[in-house]
């Protein structure tokens, strides 16, 4: 049973995070809440940094339908696991459209479990 504050679901989506260098680093959320997400990336992520991001959401109606989400994430934790940096992840600067894609995606999951 989740026992975290915020529930999570776990998805495989595609992240893009724009670091202080300019470079587009991709990377791969590995689950999501209403505040975060856990990703798996190839490049170091420094806690407490805060990056401009941008997540690939699929569409509730047509999953074929991507949503490039353009948000801030600040690094909480990492670690270095099996060659990739894990990291949990704080959104913020979404919009509220955004907002309620990730909330509708939750609800989804939500049902599916239910």
């Amino acid at each position: 049973m989740e026992q975290r504050r915020n529930p999570r679901i776990w998805v495989s989506w595609r992240c893009g995070i724009r670091f202080p260098d300019g470079r587009l680093v991709l990377c791969r959320a590995q689950n999501i809440s209403i505040e975060g997400i856990a990703l798996n990336c190839e490049e170091f992520l420094q806690q407490g940094q805060r990056y401009p991001m941008m997540v690939e959401i699929p569409g509730i109606r047509d999953p074929r339908e991507l949503h490039r989400v353009s948000c801030t994430g600040e690094i909480r934790h990492v670690i270095l696991s099996e060659g990739l940096y894990r990291a949990g992840v704080l959104l913020s600067a979404m919009s509220d459209l955004h907002t309620e894609l990730v909330r509708a995606w939750m609800a989804k999951a939500d049902k599916r479990i239910a």
